[in-house]
């Protein structure tokens, strides 16, 4: 037996309530990874808040860092949402909403995540 095939009409499997939630835990998420990414910087690794380069100098540390730790733990995040997303896309009663909302926030990390993973690269390489 084939399955059948059933268009879905625009409004349906979304939740304005869901759509809500994913915004509060996309801000969370955010507040967390940016006050995180300073504290790190700052209270562990000794960044100044006044020094104004393309990055700060403990980028340029050919060691491994606590700030490298928290990086990676920003991807591995970011990637579980995303797999999340791809499973809500199936099992959710409002797949629509809760697809775009995971695959939304695990994105946003990930791409974060790797953009300062690369800026780490490129001044470890930059300044040695």
């Amino acid at each position: 037996m084939r399955p059948l095939e059933t268009p879905l009409a625009v409004d349906q499997g979304v939740s304005v309530r869901r759509d809500r939630m994913w915004g509060w835990i996309g801000a969370i998420l955010g507040v967390a990874v940016g006050v995180g990414s300073a504290g790190i910087a700052i209270l562990v690794e000794g960044a100044s808040l006044y020094q104004s380069s393309p990055y700060p100098p403990f980028f340029t540390a050919r060691r491994l860092l606590a700030y490298d730790l928290f990086l990676a733990a920003v991807i591995v995040v970011g990637a579980i949402f995303a797999i999340f997303g791809i499973v809500l896309a199936r099992r959710s009663r409002f797949p629509r909403t809760d697809a775009m909302g995971g695959a939304l926030v695990g994105t946003i990390l990930l791409l974060l995540g790797a953009a300062l993973v690369f800026t780490r690269l490129v001044a470890v390489i930059r300044g040695s």
